[in-house]
């Protein structure tokens, strides 16, 4: 009914930062961004030119070998010039071993280097844009130390379960990588729903609409859709957008007639005829 104005009317009221406090904070995001890329490139540099002179050194042991294999071969050389010959290339060898081994080490001292400067970059970015953001890379790396399944039941059961023992940063993470992973599966309505509560219970209304939306939309025979729709209209409310909310929750009873989902909407209805402001204290199930 007014959708068309819902999204530009949620941008518009997210504008709580001062434009020219967001310009600056933009623009050291960028300095830093730059300063990031710039040392990341000088690593690579350096870590091809170690990867140049590894493969230059594993040549150079390959044709010494070589020579070994012809002069062992060569039965007319006399033995005392075999064995000159055999003992020089066995040093060359060793010396090269030698410096293979160490630009090896040398080469993994760079990777740990690049892998360290790219989580003190993501933390200092993080850092920037606000605690979230700190508190979803901390989820992320928890989410690294987790043994993923790849069965798509027991991926969404090990979100649940996170979720159930209060690690509500780490069952996002593992909800919004099922959306992406299988994004049509009918369990994907779940992931959705469940994100939607977790946005919901920390009273971001914004994101939990377009996680119950995804469900509404995409998901409309999924038993979580008439729960969905109503939510929708309770973060409408939440947002004093009354008459968007009005209409989602004619739109419950009209669509999910014999839903508890329709049965609570016609109890808002109500409410909103009778001029009731109270708004629906956030519910976590």
């Amino acid at each position: 009914m007014k959708r068309a104005s819902l999204l530009a009317l949620l941008l518009a009221s997210a504008c709580w930062v001062p434009v020219e406090r967001g310009r600056q904070m933009e623009a050291r995001i960028q300095r830093l961004e730059g300063e990031s890329e710039l040392s990341a490139r000088q690593l690579e540099e350096q870590r091809a030119v170690l990867r140049d002179r590894i493969a230059a050194a594993d040549g150079k042991i390959a044709e010494v070998q070589k020579k070994l294999d012809e002069l062992n071969a060569t039965a007319h050389r006399t033995g005392a010039d075999l064995a000159v010959n055999q003992d020089r290339l066995v040093e060359d060898v060793r010396r090269l071993s030698g410096t293979l081994e160490e630009l090896a080490h040398r080469l993994d001292l760079v990777d740990q280097a690049l892998a360290q400067q790219k989580s003190d970059t993501d933390a200092r970015f993080a850092a920037l844009k606000g605690s979230g953001a700190l508190d979803e890379l901390e989820a992320r790396r928890k989410v690294e130390q987790l043994k993923l399944p790849s069965d798509k039941g027991e991926f969404l059961a090990l979100a649940q379960a996170q979720e159930a023992k209060g690690e509500r940063a780490v069952a996002r993470v593992l909800y919004e990588d099922f959306v992406k992973r299988w994004p049509s599966d009918p369990r994907a309505a779940d992931a959705h729903f469940r994100l939607g509560e977790l946005w919901y219970g920390d009273k971001r209304w914004r994101e939990a609409i377009l996680e119950y939306g995804k469900v509404a939309q995409d998901f409309p025979r999924s038993d979580k859709a008439p729960d969905a729709l109503l939510r929708t209209g309770e973060s409408m409310l939440a947002l004093d957008l009354k008459d968007d909310a009005r209409g989602l929750f004619e739109e419950v009873v009209s669509r999910y007639p014999r839903s508890t989902a329709a049965q609570r909407a016609k109890a808002r209805l109500h409410d909103l005829a009778a001029g009731g402001k109270k708004k629906p204290a956030p519910k976590r199930r």
